[in-house]
């Protein structure tokens, strides 16, 4: 029994990571006040900009920072770089997406250093594929 438990442990965690086609690094500018995420995606995959309408069908990727007494959250989100703009067949609408690199700020005003917490969440697609919505959490330390 023991042992069937662990290949379900192993292949359910093999089977979730492969799933996550982006590499995430999460940093804190304390210079600028921002929390910083970038993300490399794999070759043939993608993953949509903010900008592409919720009704649309797929999930924009979205900064989720946890409220705290020790910061204000100023704004929504800048995504660093231009998303392509294409009509989608599998969507029909138009959708805006990144390859291979992803990158947002989010200006934060600090009142006492601590630790901050978020996630990014988003969908991850190829062009005939979208794999379920992906939450990948991450803490930072602000001063």
């Amino acid at each position: 029994m023991k042992s069937i438990l662990a290949f379900v442990f192993i292949f359910v965690g093999t089977w979730t990571f492969a799933q996550n086609h982006v590499k995430w690094t999460f940093q804190y500018n304390s210079k600028s006040s921002t929390v910083i995420a970038s993300g490399q995606i794999d070759a043939g995959w993608h993953l949509y900009s903010q900008k592409t309408d919720e009704n649309a069908g797929p999930i924009p990727t979205k900064m989720v920072i946890e409220p705290s007494k020790n910061y204000k959250i100023i704004g929504a989100a800048n995504e660093g770089t231009v998303p392509h703009e294409i009509f989608d067949k599998n969507f029909e609408s138009t959708v805006y997406l990144f390859e291979s690199n992803y990158a947002a700020e989010q200006h934060i005003n600090v009142k006492k250093p601590g630790t901050l917490k978020g996630e990014m969440q988003y969908m991850i697609c190829d062009d005939t594929k979208c794999l379920p919505p992906i939450s990948v959490p991450f803490t930072l330390e602000i001063n």
